[in-house]
């Protein structure tokens, strides 16, 4: 009996708590908790780009002749809006995700405390059915002096565990209250969410519904499209001369460069020492560019350009897409148009950066598109439109990230937005090369 005794304590005694590590299950939320942050600062953004549309769209209201003015308006406000409700459930998931990881964590923490909790009651029992009297009895009949120490030492230990045991119990129980109290959090956070999508819902079907009423109200004003047409074509006209142009005009540096460095390498093997200096500097110096702009830099624009695709920055700070790429066909009208670019929904003034190394070829006016700066990276270019502001200068070398001016305003022809567009040997859609 007593040797049952001793290798009941020894097994309590072996039996510690299932070790847990809050930290997985912290540095885990932490993470969604980071992701919700930075996703709420996305949606806080395009409220205020709401907001300013909804303003836009408004006064635009006050004027019957403004009406296809508020079409472009609603358009921008209804891209803005997907662009929100797609933040608000990509929110929505992260909360859930979060509330998850919260429930399994609960359900790991319930079971380690129920187990913490049946061995103290298997400690409470035998304490119970062997009380001090059987402590007593269990040293005094102890063989030897030293044999009555050891289970003096194993009564002891016993004792702490049963403490410990208890301590374990309650600061599980903390824990556990904690995490419970989290995953209310993060119910109320899903619920709140939850409500601003069915929210902005309501709203999204209401602003196309209005869309849907000014679309037919300017139907009836047919005369408009001829002049429609006629500001397209010639909008893709003077942007397409501008593109040939500046093409042509690299030709014919390039064909120029070729020339000067045949004829320096001519000049450097003239036998007479003082006609060679003289031939030899006359040919030294790039005769159409700028000297920081070499051939190995253009090459190597070139291949970190070519080998972006995909994953380009942004020009702006802004991800809306209000005019896309290509053969687009007019909601009002019914007609097809070939739009080279896209048109960027941004901030009043917001800062326009390029998007790789490169240098500006050219700044041009262009009709309905504003001031546009070329910058070349190779053989590739990319366009920047519609600028409030300029701030480089033709043949300035740019860096990936360098500012080259201000987005529009709601006075320049294409009001907050950015015209960007992206050409190699043909025009392609900057979507693809853009990152997702």
């Amino acid at each position: 009996m007593r040797s049952r005794i001793l290798i009941l304590i020894t097994v309590l005694l072996t039996t510690g708590a299932v070790s847990v590590s809050g930290q997985t299950y912290e540095e885990k939320r932490k993470d969604i908790l980071s992701k919700q942050n930075n996703t709420r600062a996305e949606i806080n953004v395009l409220d205020a780009r709401i907001k300013s549309y909804q303003k836009r769209v408004a006064e635009a209201e006050a004027k019957f002749n403004k009406s296809y003015k508020q079409y472009e308006s609603l358009n921008g406000l209804i891209a803005l809006q997907d662009d929100k409700i797609e933040s608000l459930t990509k929110e929505q998931q992260q909360i859930q995700e979060e509330i998850n990881l919260t429930e399994q964590e609960i359900g790991v923490r319930q079971e380690e405390l129920k187990v913490l909790i049946d061995n103290y009651k298997k400690i409470l029992l035998f304490a119970y059915k062997n009380s001090r009297a059987s402590n007593l009895e269990l040293l005094l009949t102890s063989g030897s002096f030293n044999q009555m120490l050891i289970r003096a030492q194993y009564l002891k230990k016993f004792e702490e565990q049963k403490a410990k045991q208890a301590q374990q119990i309650r600061r599980r129980k903390n824990e556990l209250d904690q995490i419970q109290i989290d995953l209310r959090q993060s119910l109320n956070r899903n619920q709140v969410v939850l409500q601003e999508i069915q929210s902005e819902k309501e709203i999204l079907n209401g602003q196309r519904s209005q869309q849907k009423q000014t679309v037919e109200t300017i139907r009836s004003q047919r005369s408009d499209l001829v002049a429609e047409l006629t500001k397209s074509r010639e909008q893709k006209e003077a942007l397409q001369n501008a593109f040939t142009d500046l093409i042509a005009e690299a030709e014919r540096i390039q064909e120029l460069e070729n020339e000067r460095l045949i004829k320096l390498a001519r000049a450097r093997e003239i036998a007479d020492e003082s006609t060679r200096n003289r031939e030899v500097a006359k040919y030294s110096k790039s005769l159409v560019r700028d000297a920081a702009v070499s051939n190995e830099m253009l090459l190597d624009n070139e291949r970190v350009f070519a080998a972006s695709k995909g994953v380009l920055p942004w020009p702006v700070n802004s991800k809306t897409v209000s005019k896309n790429f290509g053969r687009t066909r007019n909601p009002v009208y019914g007609t097809v148009t070939e739009y080279l670019g896209i048109n960027i929904v941004t901030d009043p003034a917001a800062s326009v950066k390029v998007v790789s190394d490169g240098y500006v070829s050219q700044i041009s006016p262009i009709s309905g598109f504003g001031d546009v700066v070329f910058v070349k990276h190779g053989s590739y270019y990319t366009a920047y439109g519609n600028l409030s502001r300029i701030d480089v200068q033709k043949n300035q070398v740019l860096n990936a990230g360098d500012q080259i001016g201000l987005s529009g305003v709601a006075q320049s022809p294409l009001g907050e937005n950015l015209l960007f567009v992206v050409r190699h040997k043909d025009y392609q859609n900057p979507l693809n090369w853009l990152q997702k």
